[in-house]
């Protein structure tokens, strides 16, 4: 049971993480060079990873987490509850890429800003946590 949860949030982890560094690294790129399909794409490839990683993935991780935090470690620890504390904060950052910026950012240069560094951001925190969950499962 313990090495299916935590496979499960590996997985997830992986989604998470592997689908922003996609979107970054290869879509954002890609749409660059094509403005005439730009803006359109963006919203479309925007809603679709938010459906399953802002809405699904991101949700999952929390409750794998949960688990994992209890059959792996007896409960929570210090370095659990700093690891749900940036967890939130992702979450936060998410929510106001996806449901704010993000949608904005088709009709407004400032909004546009505001989506590209909450996306930047999330990157960034979202491989804190997956550093912080190596160190957390090594016991460090």
């Amino acid at each position: 049971m313990k090495e299916l949860f935590l496979f499960l949030h590996v997985v997830l982890a992986s989604f998470w993480v592997g689908g922003m560094l996609f979107l970054s690294l290869v879509v954002v790129p890609y749409l660059r060079q094509r403005p005439q399909i730009r803006d359109e794409a963006f919203q479309e490839v925007g809603k679709r990873f938010s459906l399953y990683g802002t809405f699904g993935a991101l949700f999952l991780l929390l409750i794998t987490g949960l688990v994992n935090a209890y059959l792996l470690h007896g409960g929570m620890r210090r370095t659990v509850y700093e690891k749900l504390f940036v967890f939130g904060i992702v979450v936060v950052v998410s929510l106001a890429h996806d449901l704010w910026a993000g949608k904005k950012a088709l009709y407004s240069e400032k909004h546009r800003k505001w989506a590209k560094w909450l996306g930047i951001t999330n990157l960034l925190l979202s491989l804190l946590l997956v550093y912080m969950g190596v160190r957390l499962r090594l016991g460090l």
